[in-house]
């Protein structure tokens, strides 16, 4: 997370050479510039006595700063392969991190968090109406839903739009700390700290 820093929290990330197969998707084996504001929030705004889910964690750097602070996390996604680096990259650091395979189109209950995590998970239409509806059912269940996502992700503004026929004032914010139960942070990512 901070490069200058040696007790920082990090993660895996995977990269490909030429004449070599991606293992997985690529898009869940990249530390996105969201990954990185996520995971500098939750280390300012997450008490330690929480559980926090990352859902479609990637590489996980967001669920390894959680468990830096001593939360306990569950990091979810559908990527086996991104599942297993965040495993490893908790290990290497001694932190507690349970993976569970999720995936985010499913209708499947989400598993039990005061916190929930998603960080640039809008890849296509299905995943921003479901994780829309997960949102629904979190922040009816009582816990607190963080969400941050590039401005440059179309399918944000879906997720936006099934959100908004509850609460039609929800809107994208690039501030965070306040106490609602709902944080929709944008991200620009030539404003996010890369040191």
């Amino acid at each position: 997370l901070r490069s200058a820093d040696p007790q920082s929290p990090w993660c895996y990330a995977a990269t490909v050479g030429l004449g070599h197969t991606q293992p997985s998707n690529f898009l869940a084996t990249q530390v996105w510039p969201s990954a990185r504001r996520a995971a500098s929030v939750l280390e300012k705004y997450v008490d330690k006595r929480w559980s926090v889910c990352e859902l479609g964690c990637g590489p996980g750097l967001p669920s390894i700063a959680a468990a830096n602070i001593g939360a306990k996390v569950i990091a979810t996604d559908l990527d086996e392969f991104a599942l297993r680096m965040v495993r490893a990259a908790a290990e290497a650091q001694s932190l507690s991190v349970t993976t569970q395979t999720f995936d985010l189109t499913s209708n499947d209950p989400l598993p039990k968090a005061d916190l929930y995590v998603m960080s640039d998970v809008f890849e296509s239409n299905a995943v921003a109406h479901m994780a829309a509806k997960h949102t629904r059912r979190a922040l009816e269940a009582g816990a607190k839903m963080w969400v941050f996502a590039q401005n440059d992700r179309a399918q944000r503004e879906t997720f936006l739009a099934d959100l908004r026929k509850d609460t039609p004032s929800l809107k994208w914010s690039s501030s965070v700390g306040s106490s609602d139960s709902l944080w929709l942070v944008d991200i620009d990512e030539v404003q996010v700290n890369y040191n």
